[in-house]
């Protein structure tokens, strides 16, 4: 990969035969272009921008409005967005910040009173808790990052961009597992609502494998979209269809709120790892936290300990965790914060938490959250140009607050959900966009672009991309391969670690006599996150797919 200071050593190469259960990787190739994705129509619309001259802010847009019709469990036009765009004719490296905000009478005091909750309630993510309702919807923020990107980059018209998306939402999309599986885990919360239970159900059942999923509003929707742009979401039809139902189910939007939102264009974070640059997205994303645990880590020599040994699963475990706390204190909106960046990423700061890492024990607390939250989605595009757009959209956990506006086939987000409801850098408040684990991330070498990744997963996604790369830059793993590896994913504060079964369990055991509290997932499961990525090789593209997550790649 990354590093061609060195190839997988064979004792790695054994390990990840190990690990892979013999599975070999399907790579994609691409000469002139890449797109990767969580949902095959999505891929595929994305490529033929590409293949018909299209950038890739382009091709990123046609990914996006695609993923708002295949994959409503994850994103859409009520949701919002973390955008990563490497511009390589300015040489420049941007962080576009749609997300979404609390709407002006949104405090924490008339959350509580409008959700009548308890006090399990006020952290951030409390599990099954005031996940449901329009009352727990921010003002969204991807529509106006679509167009804020186009603006700047885009090259076809935006009508045309979208023209996929509305094709698939008005003649429909057969269902597929992955669907049908989020449909039933989710049943309770769509079935709660009759605009939502039009749309996903046949009769009393959730659609099944097979089934045709047909949103005519939703095709009128991306329609007026297509043609208005912002504007639809300013004051046109979707926005006073959204806030006439609102105000009629108990929830907090207004005119005012959409009018005033803004998309903000940000730079990025700037680190390193292993003698690579990295650039990443900043707050109220969780990038910085990308950038810490690799810091910590790269004062021990994990490629030394051995891919995948007791020691170095010990290590990383332990980075994430210090990196994990860093962002439940610090993490919030910049524009309502004041965040020292550089102490949070001094060398020194980092040389001083490595020092705190016992190497043979584990540290413990006890839990003040648990979070098993992984919806969400990412997408990266890279043209013949090279450009990249490295993006992660959501609208909170699957399907969001399950309450779909009638007339306009969206499902609303249920982002205030990840914020907390006490006082702190990520409390609910007019105008304050939520902290989240969001973190596209670009390696790049000599100042040209080597990788770009990212991934959905909620309170895993730092952990996600932090093990990506180290199994590339330590380990020499192509992209494809470090996707496919084993992960763990910390779940809580407590920080007891759950693993993928495909590590042998002589290291599980060799962790827990260290300390570690051990649990295991089956193989391949979506609870690990799905990352997606693009290497860039001399003479092309590498993709990196995620099979846990319905992801394809395609390149040209």
């Amino acid at each position: 990969m990354a590093d061609p200071m060195h190839e997988p050593s064979e004792e790695t190469l054994r390990v990840v035969s190990a690990e892979l259960n013999g599975r070999p990787s399907t790579q994609v190739w691409g000469r002139k272009g890449m797109v990767t994705s969580m949902h095959p129509n999505a891929t595929l619309a994305g490529l033929d921008i590409l293949k018909a001259g299209g950038n890739a802010v382009d091709a990123a847009i046609t990914v996006a409005t695609t993923i708002a019709v295949t994959s409503q469990n994850w994103a859409g036009l009520a949701g919002d967005s973390a955008w990563q765009i490497h511009w390589a004719e300015e040489g420049t490296t941007e962080h576009l910040d749609g997300y979404g905000i609390c709407p002006r009478s949104m405090t924490a005091d008339a959350l509580i009173d409008r959700l009548d909750v308890g006090p399990d309630a006020f952290a951030e993510e409390p599990t099954g808790i005031r996940d449901k309702g329009i009352a727990t919807s921010l003002v969204p923020g991807t529509p106006a990052a679509l167009c804020a990107a186009w603006r700047r980059y885009g090259t076809v018209p935006f009508a045309d961009l979208c023209s996929r998306a509305i094709e698939l939402a008005r003649e429909g999309i057969v269902v597929n597992s992955y669907i049908t599986g989020s449909l039933g885990k989710c049943a309770g919360k769509l079935g709660s609502f009759e605009a939502s239970r039009v749309i996903h159900f046949d009769g009393d059942r959730p659609l099944q494998i097979g089934d045709l999923l047909v949103q005519k509003d939703l095709a009128s929707t991306i329609e007026r979209f297509a043609m208005c742009m912002e504007s639809e979401f300013v004051d046109g039809v979707t926005a006073r269809a959204i806030v006439d139902h609102s105000r009629r189910a108990g929830g907090f939007l207004s005119l005012e709120d959409f009018g005033g939102y803004k998309p903000v264009w940000r730079p990025c974070l700037k680190g390193s790892y292993r003698g690579l640059d990295l650039m990443v997205t900043g707050a109220p994303t969780s990038g910085i936290h990308v950038l810490q645990a690799l810091r910590i880590l790269d004062q021990f020599p994990l490629r030394d300990l051995g891919c995948h040994s007791p020691a170095s699963l010990h290590l990383l475990i332990e980075a994430v965790k210090i990196a994990l706390g860093e962002r439940r204190r610090f993490g919030g909106d910049p524009d309502f914060l004041e965040m020292d960046i550089e102490a949070s990423l001094e060398k020194n700061h980092a040389a001083e938490q490595a020092r705190s890492i016992d190497e043979n024990k584990a540290t413990s607390r006890e839990p003040d959250f648990s979070s098993t939250a992984g919806s969400t989605t990412h997408f990266t595009v890279a043209d013949q140009y090279g450009n990249i757009v490295n993006a992660t959209q959501t609208i909170g956990g699957d399907y969001g607050c399950g309450e779909t506006v009638p007339g306009t086939g969206l499902v609303m987000n249920e982002r205030s959900w990840w914020m907390s409801l006490k006082n702190g850098p990520n409390v609910v408040a007019p105008g304050h966009r939520p902290n989240i684990g969001h973190a596209p991330t670009i390696v790049f070498q000599n100042g040209v672009p080597i990788c770009s990744l990212g991934s959905p997963g909620g309170f895993g996604i730092v952990q996600y991309v932090v093990q990506t790369l180290v199994h590339m830059i330590d380990y020499g793993l192509d992209i494809q391969a470090a996707i496919e590896m084993p992960r763990f994913r910390i779940n809580d504060l407590a920080f007891a670690v759950a693993v993928e079964d495909r590590i042998h369990p002589t290291i599980l055991d060799a962790l827990r006599t260290m300390g570690h509290s051990i649990s295991t997932y089956p193989a391949w499961t979506d609870r690990m996150g799905g990352v997606v990525g693009v290497e860039k090789r001399q003479h092309g593209f590498l993709s990196g797919w995620d099979v846990r997550r319905n992801s394809l790649a395609l390149g040209y």
